[in-house]
């Protein structure tokens, strides 16, 4: 009230002189705007680098990767063991029932009769050996192959989910810094319609201003108090995703280290052949459905082997009282042994193989597939990136051009105000277009980032190489 009546004083006294008194010119508010944004970025804060390395850790998705690398582990080590020969060892600890004894009768030219005592207990050891020599020739070496890819595939499965966790929690980064970029412009551009409006309101008390003028000002008062609410939500929401993406502690307060004002290195135009190329090298995701189709082809070759006889060699030690093979039976320990080859081939399980056969190459047409539309996706994507740069570079300039020159005009109202040769509606409204080229500007430089980020997740220079 202290500052309005002594506006009024010197309305009043302007009049009485018959001359126009000169507004105050309302305080410059980009060095304050430069000061809230320099608060803004703060050294040793999180970086899109820094939430990148943190997603990894948190991704649910990562984590059932690293589950899945450990099951093929374990799968290739069973591979292994295939290899190991059947060797397989048995105790038996027999009561049989009585059987009387048998004389056998004989001549006299071969001894004479001989009596047969059958005994009435067993005690049996045994120890087995089986080896599959055809399947060390046909199927193992395949099948260990297999397991081995089937490996390779989980862990470069790993890598690119690591990846796009990576990417994910970037452009969230990105998103959160311009969602707070926002809502501080969003406060300063309020504050500048409020400080206008303490003005116009004590103009108003003095009669120097109209209704309408004032009613437009608050106006832009409240829809600038709406964008500043819509916009904290906003913030929020983004600060949310953030955190849930890199793993952050409900304590755990972030700050923006990434200053998006510096300017960034950005690389020349290159064919997209040449991007596709690269991409193909470099991308785990590429790598993935490459060693799938191997890792299928060789499980077919694998189960091929069943249309073939199978050879095995196999050999037994037995050590028993009494013996089944000692005649006549006597009560002590016998030691026999045989060893022996043995050719198979079942019907059944032929017929069973050709049809996993069939099922593992549609499996393995179907990664092609899959790999033929991961190309396609590729190359889409790799073009809409290298176009994001270059609209972002363009937007960019465009944005400085555009910034200056609302910088400009916000001034001169300013001084026009001041002289009484313009309306505070005009100063509003050219606070506004500042408010806006504010903005753009910011908002060039962030989409600046994010395009950089899509351009190198599509050619894979987001992929860490030495996995």
């Amino acid at each position: 009230m202290t500052h309005r009546f002594a506006l009024a004083l010197v309305l009043v006294s302007g009049s009485a002189f018959a001359q126009p008194a000169a507004r105050p010119a309302p305080a410059d508010d980009m060095a304050a705007f430069d000061k809230d944004l320099d608060a803004l970025f703060v050294h040793g804060g999180l970086t899109a680098d820094g939430a990148a390395s943190r997603a990894g850790a948190a991704s649910p998705t990562v984590r059932r990767r690293i589950a899945e690398v450990d099951a093929a582990i374990a799968e290739g080590e069973a591979a292994e063991l295939e290899r190991v020969p059947q060797v397989s060892a048995k105790a038996t600890v027999e009561r049989l029932s009585s059987i009387p004894s048998f004389v056998f009768p004989l001549p006299p030219s071969l001894g004479g009769p001989v009596a047969l005592t059958f005994l009435n207990h067993l005690y049996d050891a045994q120890a087995n050996v089986n080896v599959n020599l055809s399947d060390y020739v046909l199927r193992y070496p395949k099948l260990v192959g297999a397991a081995r890819l089937a490996e390779d595939v989980a862990k470069q499965s790993r890598v690119s989910a690591e990846v796009s966790a990576g990417e994910d929690a970037r452009l969230a980064y990105y998103e959160w810094v311009r969602g707070k970029l926002q809502v501080l412009i969003a406060q300063r551009q309020l504050a500048q319609v409020q400080a206008t409006l303490d003005q116009e309101r004590a103009l108003f008390d003095v009669q120097r201003i109209s209704k309408a003028d004032l009613l437009r000002i608050e106006s832009q008062e409240a829809e600038a108090e709406q964008t500043l609410d819509q916009l904290g939500n906003l913030a929020i929401l983004r600060e949310e995703e953030l955190r849930l993406l890199i793993g952050a502690r409900d304590d755990e307060q972030l700050a923006v280290g990434e200053d998006i004002r510096a300017e960034l290195a950005v690389p020349g135009a290159a064919r997209l052949d040449d991007l596709m190329t690269r991409a193909e090298r470099t991308r785990a995701d590429f790598r993935v459905l490459d060693l799938g189709i191997r890792a299928k082809e060789k499980q077919r070759d694998a189960e091929k082997a069943g249309y073939y006889p199978r050879l095995t060699a196999f050999g037994n030690v037995e050590d028993a009282n009494p013996n089944p093979r000692a005649f006549p039976q006597t009560d002590k320990f016998t030691r026999t042994w045989f060893v022996g080859a043995s050719v198979s081939w079942t019907l059944n399980d032929t017929l069973v193989e050709r049809t996993t056969v069939r099922r593992l190459t549609a499996e393995a047409n179907e990664l092609r597939a899959d790999r033929e539309n991961l190309d396609h996706g590729t190359r889409i994507e790799a073009l809409a990136a290298v176009q994001a740069v270059q609209v972002a570079l363009h937007a960019l300039e465009t944005s400085k051009k555009g910034l200056a020159a609302a910088d400009e005009g916000y001034r001169v109202r300013r001084e026009l105000l001041a002289a009484d040769r313009a309306t505070a509606v005009e100063l509003v409204d050219a606070e506004t277009d500042l408010t806006r080229a504010r903005i753009n500007a910011l908002n060039a430089r962030v989409d600046l980032r994010v395009a950089l980020t899509q351009l190198a997740h599509a050619i894979g220079d987001d992929t860490p190489h030495s996995k």
